[in-house]
């Protein structure tokens, strides 16, 4: 935890649903020379009474413009429905309050654009939520890829999702639901930061295969840089068995990791080999043989898949604070954000399933 002399941020959360009560309010209040949270927000009167008996002293409101109005707010924390989340940051920018917003964004590319326009007139007062940039498995896999073990990465490959009849607002369309906007701009922001350079080609397909409403459950996204390397990102709501979350692929080995393994397993080719010059030929090759009579020697070798002391999801909370209160920059910037948002736009678009 961050030692500081300075004082807690002042937060209002909008918002008492899964992502506001149950993950952002335990979080703050694990954290508490960070934050103090003064003010929640909800049209839910049960809502609003869980968060009294846990913070007797928080001020309860059933309207956002009221949670606006206190004084004593400085942080709006917005976890209300994706479809909301462009309106309330925008209310909230103009009067030049901080924004943490939970993502998506906001629904589209256009609102992003109109959200960028009232972030600079703020003063650059709006953060978004992309905590899986510090998922341990997502850390692991960038060390892993930064120690050039595997050589040069051409291809990723993401895997998410279990097979799921979800029934809620996350599967209406109107109400901003379907697996790219609820966890499409998470894992799309992680392609993109092991992408480094923006894709030049993108493909798509969406499906609903198991979720009761009316919005996709199964996102495909593959996108191509200009150096050659192809991610491809999937999530599903139809998953039935289990498959590797990541898979690395370089030019002298790969990474695979599995949902919920404390390790992962590297398999390269022996650095202790030397690898004999060779050429290719135009003869017809000796029967019996597929291209090549040399013998390689593999090592595989596990590693653990640990929060580190830069890692752990929570750790989103200490950039928020260092950003308000130490005018550090905040690492996951409104243009990348942003860029997420315009790709997710033009595979929905794109894709055959309406």
């Amino acid at each position: 935890m961050i030692r500081t002399t300075r004082p807690p941020i002042r937060v209002g959360i909008a918002g008492l649903g899964r992502a506001g009560l149950e993950t952002h309010l335990p979080e703050m209040m694990h954290l508490p020379d960070l934050f103090t949270v003064m003010a929640v927000c909800d049209p839910i009167k049960e809502r609003r009474d869980l968060v009294l008996e846990r913070l007797p002293d928080c001020r309860t409101y059933r309207r956002y413009e009221d949670l606006l109005d206190d004084p004593d707010v400085e942080l709006v924390d917005i976890a209300t429905r994706s479809d909301e989340h462009a309106k309330h940051a925008m209310q909230a920018l103009k009067i030049r309050k901080w924004v943490n917003i939970e993502r998506p964004l906001c629904c589209d590319y256009d609102e992003a654009m109109v959200l960028r326009a009232c972030a600079i007139k703020s003063g650059h007062r709006l953060l978004v939520r992309h905590n899986y940039r510090y998922e341990p498995a997502f850390m692991q896999v960038k060390e892993v890829i930064e120690s050039g073990v595997l050589g040069e990465i051409y291809d990723i490959k993401m895997r998410r999702g279990t097979y799921e009849r979800r029934d809620d607002w996350q599967a209406v369309k109107r109400c901003g639901g379907g697996a790219a906007l609820m966890w499409g701009t998470a894992f799309l922001d992680q392609a993109l930061d092991l992408m480094r350079t923006p894709p030049v080609k993108v493909w798509s397909d969406f499906k609903r295969v198991a979720a009761v409403g009316d919005a996709e459950d199964y996102v495909r996204i593959i996108l191509r840089n200009l150096a050659g390397l192809t991610i491809d990102l999937e999530i599903s709501g139809g998953r039935i068995s289990q498959v590797p979350q990541f898979i690395i692929s370089g030019t002298k080995g790969d990474f695979t990791l599995y949902p919920g393994a404390t390790e992962g397993m590297v398999r390269r080719l022996d650095p202790k080999q030397k690898l004999s010059r060779r050429r290719s030929s135009v003869r017809t090759p000796p029967l019996g043989s597929y291209g090549t009579l040399e013998t390689l020697r593999w090592v595989e070798n596990k590693v653990p898949v640990a929060p580190k002391a830069a890692s752990g999801m929570t750790l989103i909370w200490e950039h928020v604070y260092n950003t308000i209160r130490e005018n550090k920059p905040f690492p996951i910037t409104l243009d990348t954000t942003i860029e997420t948002m315009r790709i997710l736009t033009l595979v929905k678009k794109e894709s055959s399933y309406a």
